[in-house]
């Protein structure tokens, strides 16, 4: 079960318990306890709302070590063989735009400013998703940056899932996204954890996952929507297709 989930069902049980107190203080004529008790209730449901920020924080900033801001701290984190493998898929005619919901602190984090399920973009060449790539903080593998993305490393939740659209390409469009996949890999990379609040990219390859995702789609010349690619939300490869140019594959819980 998601942890919005739970907090939302916990604030149910809340305002339950509040309606039957509310009643019965009414029925006694005690309207100065109503308030009081309902001051209550909102405080108890704000602190199960912001008890998880609290915890994915701690996570963030214990992991801010590893991160470059201002320099590139991640070269050649994917395999020749991946890149070589992404290459063969050239000819069937799709890219594969993969929005998860994992769980981990920042996705939770972020989730709480954009009150969105899915707070993670990849792009994978290959239908099974065996040539996934995306930024993010390296799952402690490999430094933050450009890095190979598996299914099962979403998975840091109970009802972790996914949901895979498919978008067309031609194989020169493909080549082309795998082609700048390489030259980054090659010059480095790292993630823009500054510029999910700063909306500023201190070095070309200094991206997070949506911005890396719009920025192959956009050089590919197949972006279908229009946006600086540092306000750009996972969310968005999906609300804003206002031409209608993904094509639902399917959602999986993990």
């Amino acid at each position: 079960m998601h942890d919005y989930e739970k907090q939302r069902q916990q604030k149910q049980q809340l305002f339950k318990v509040q309606f039957f107190i509310l009643l019965f203080f009414y029925i006694l004529g005690q309207q100065e306890y109503m308030i009081l008790c309902y001051g209550i209730v909102i405080l108890l449901g704000e602190m199960i709302q912001y008890s998880n920020v609290f915890r994915n924080l701690k996570e963030i900033i214990k992991d801010l070590p590893r991160h470059h801001f201002l320099e590139y701290g991640n070269r050649y984190s994917l395999p020749e063989k991946m890149i070589q493998q992404a290459y063969q898929t050239a000819e069937n005619g799709y890219v594969y735009i993969v929005l998860s919901d994992t769980g981990s602190p920042a996705s939770e984090l972020i989730s709480m400013f954009t009150k969105k399920q899915y707070n993670h973009v990849s792009i994978a060449f290959d239908e099974k998703l065996q040539t996934m790539v995306s930024y993010n903080n390296g799952e402690k593998r490999f430094p933050p940056g450009l890095n190979i993305e598996k299914t099962s490393y979403f998975r840091k939740k109970e009802g972790a899932c996914i949901i895979v659209y498919k978008l067309p390409a031609t194989p020169e469009q493909k080549r082309s996204m795998i082609s700048k996949i390489e030259q980054i890999n090659r010059e480095g990379s790292s993630y823009n954890t500054a510029g999910l609040l700063l909306k500023h990219s201190f070095q070309p390859n200094i991206m997070f996952c949506s911005q890396f995702v719009y920025h192959l789609l956009e050089y590919a010349g197949i972006v279908y929507f229009q946006k600086k690619t540092e306000y750009v939300t996972p969310m968005d490869f999906v609300e804003l297709d206002y031409k209608r140019k993904l094509q639902f594959m399917y959602e999986k819980v993990l």
